[in-house]
This record gives structure tokens, sequence and C-alpha cells, in this order.
């Protein structure tokens, strides 16, 4: 429980139309109002949201929750891109 502790006090946040992702660098990244899963490996997730959906790539990454639109990822996450909307 430590990380989500963690992830709630991070800065590094970003809202987008219906969506927050929050980062703790090179440890994992928290979505909130994920619609779906697209491709996952362990170096790239496609997760989808109602406007939007994103790429985020990276080393060793894996699903730590995922429940109700809300989705945890660890690993070391290095970069995030749009892929289609906003």
């Amino acid at each position: 429980m430590r990380l989500y502790e963690e992830l709630k006090k991070s800065e590094a946040s970003l809202e987008f139309v219906g969506a927050r992702v929050v980062f703790l660098p090179l440890r994992a990244a928290y979505f909130e109002g994920v619609k779906a899963l697209g491709d996952f490996s362990e170096m790239r997730v496609e997760v989808c949201f109602p406007a939007c959906s994103i790429a985020i790539e990276g080393e060793g990454l894996s699903i730590g929750k995922y429940t109700d639109g809300d989705l945890c990822i660890l690993g070391k996450v290095r970069s995030l891109s749009l892929l289609e909307g906003v």
C-alpha cells in the first residue's frame, strides 16, 4: 500500500478530458478514467480512454491494479505518447 500512498502525494500528474495520469518516475504510473486496454507487453502498454488512446513505453511493465476504470502500471515508465483523440 505504500506505493499507492506515494502516488496520491505525487506532483507529477497530467489531466485531460475524462482522465488523469500520475507518475512516480521509473517506478509506476496510475491512470483514472480507463475504458480499455489495447496491446500489452513488458515494454509497451496501450491504454484507451473515452476521448483518446495513449501508449506507455518502458521496461519491465506489469499491471499492478486494473479495476473500475483505475489502472496502475508498475515498472520503469519512460514515455507516454498520444495515439489518437484529443
